[in-house]
């Protein structure tokens, strides 16, 4: 059983992963469950000195997206 301070982790399937022009890193989270009441994507955006840009562009060069 994982512990509350151990990351949960998204399948990849769900997360698209994006850099844009000007340097950020867009990521964005497909939600789930059933079509009529599935909530919105959840988008974030990272930006050099963010605390997890360096995780997200890693993963980024990781999936040969970049």
């Amino acid at each position: 059983m994982p512990s509350k301070s151990d990351p949960i982790k998204i399948p990849d399937e769900r997360l698209s992963i994006e850099k844009r022009a000007d340097g950020a890193v867009v990521v964005r989270v497909q939600s789930e469950g059933p079509e009529g009441s599935r909530l919105p994507d959840a988008v974030f955006s990272f930006r050099c000195g963010d605390p997890q840009y360096s995780y997200w562009l890693g993963r980024l060069d990781a999936a040969g997206r970049r």
